[in-house]
């Protein structure tokens, strides 16, 4: 029971209860669901909870917006063009001028957006990140105004600039937690999810469950 008996309901509270604390046994288990070799060992996953590494990472080395710019550039090119011409079950929504290109007058906005994006849950082991997005009786993000509008897109753009800044070359693995059943079914017919299952970002088999992270708490997978 929650307290004055109200039941917490938030994504935050939910993310805390299955992924904090977790222990060694649970966190390799995690990461081997989510494509981890099996010779990875505990004391090599770190784990941390709504990891804003991009602004962490500024406040330390102070990254210039045009450098951001110029690395978002090299790496993603093309993204706006593979954004609109994606064909799923549900395209995305017709972009505005400013999404996912950055005019030169105003290169601040991009730095604003990678700098500003969280990520729910977070676990590095040598070779790779893995990126995860909690979700409870809510959708996925897209705000027009962002020039990265879609969530689960700008928190891959923005681990992939990281991992180009900091000289580690790590892959980034994206991952989903969502509720069961239809929950579920929804959430991987999502033009998000879709689109980055297309892009070989994501790979279908890591949209996880609440129900299916539980069991990998407790060891029970």
């Amino acid at each position: 029971m929650g307290i004055l008996g109200i039941n917490n309901r938030t994504e935050n509270w939910k993310t805390v209860q299955h992924f904090h604390g977790l222990s060694d046994a649970a966190k390799v288990g995690l990461v081997r669901r989510l494509g981890e070799p099996d010779d990875t060992v505990a004391e090599e996953i770190g784990l941390e909870l709504f990891w804003c590494g991009m602004r962490d990472y500024d406040k330390e080395h102070k990254v210039d917006a045009d450098d951001l710019v110029k690395v978002f550039e090299s790496c993603f090119c093309s993204l706006r063009k593979k954004v609109i011409e994606f064909q799923g079950t549900n395209k995305f929504s017709t972009l505005q001028d400013r999404n996912y290109e950055v005019p030169v007058s105003d290169r601040k906005r991009l730095a604003d957006n990678l700098k500003n994006t969280e990520v729910d849950i977070v676990l590095e082991t040598r070779d790779r990140i893995f990126i995860g997005e909690a979700k409870y009786e809510s959708g996925l993000g897209a705000d027009g105004k962002l020039i990265l509008v879609h969530q689960l897109i700008r928190q891959y753009v923005t681990a992939k600039i990281l991992v180009h800044l900091t000289g580690r070359p790590k892959s980034v693995v994206p991952f989903v937690v969502t509720e069961s059943g239809e929950s579920s079914k929804s959430m991987k017919n999502t033009a998000q999810v879709e689109f980055m299952i297309e892009q070989g970002w994501l790979r279908r088999c890591n949209v996880l469950t609440w129900a299916e992270v539980n069991d990998i708490r407790i060891g029970r997978n």
